[in-house]
């Protein structure tokens, strides 16, 4: 994996646009070749954060803030799903801030030039203790925002509540699902709904669009459970506690037939 070196001026702005190239590896797909969605996730999340590195907006600088990033929602737009071996370029920008909201996009493209995924993701600041959301100044954040550049649109909705699910799997949080935040990963909740399916399923099928809503945070050592439910041509996933049945992410899924 390489990515491009990044340069901060003494503004602490950071590039306006941000490359980084990986390389699919063994451990990164599934039985088929397929780069896992989960790890798809978490590449794009990990390009933002090295985005943001060394901005007024980087993980240091925020904790020092007593601040952090919290992802509120992501649209990924799945065209073909990168196979073992490949070389991919990442690309994300900050597009712009929509009142509490922070958007961001991404593009994920192969070495021939070819569109893979597109997405987009909206999140927000907290404060640490009281978990109250931030305002932005865009006056003195000295970030590259581009509102002019729109990978797909951006919808700050939540993704719509499954009303009678059924449940299809029961997960346990383990050490290794915190991130540095002390929180379970964001990418964690797709793999729980991914791996709720049967394996014939997940063979025969790929997801051609996925739309995840984070509502709360599961705590060390939670059980929780995947909830599913069809509507048309889409399905809806639910992650919930166990225990008293707090709804912690929510997921809209659009599947096709394996290509």
């Amino acid at each position: 994996m390489g990515q491009d070196q990044v340069e901060i001026d003494q503004t602490g702005q950071a590039p306006s646009l941000w490359r980084e190239r990986r390389l699919i590896e063994s451990f990164d797909v599934d039985i088929l070749g397929r780069l896992r969605p989960q790890n798809l996730l978490a590449y794009l999340l990990n390009s933002a954060w090295n985005h943001a590195n060394g901005t007024s907006y980087g993980f240091e600088e925020l904790s020092e803030r007593n601040l952090m990033w919290v992802l509120i929602k992501i649209q990924l737009a799945v065209k073909r799903q990168p196979k073992w071996g490949e070389q991919v370029t990442i690309e994300t920008w900050g597009k712009r801030i929509e009142r509490l909201y922070a958007l961001r996009d991404f593009a994920c493209i192969s070495a021939s030039g070819e569109k893979l995924i597109s997405a987009t993701s909206s999140w927000m600041i907290l404060d640490r203790t009281s978990g109250r959301p931030q305002r932005f100044d865009q006056t003195t954040d000295h970030f590259a925002w581009q509102p002019e550049r729109e990978e797909i649109e951006t919808d700050l909705a939540k993704v719509q509540a499954t009303s009678t699910g059924r449940e299809i799997a029961r997960f346990r949080v383990l050490f290794s699902d915190m991130d540095v935040n002390r929180h379970v990963n964001s990418a964690k909740y797709l793999q729980w709904m991914v791996d709720a399916h049967s394996q014939e399923h997940l063979e025969a099928n790929e997801p051609e669009s996925i739309e995840l809503s984070f509502l709360s945070e599961a705590m060390p050592n939670d059980e929780v459970a995947v909830f599913s439910e069809k509507s048309g041509d889409h399905e809806f996933c639910s992650v919930r506690r166990t225990r008293g049945g707090e709804e912690l992410c929510r997921a809209r899924f659009k599947w096709r037939a394996s290509r």
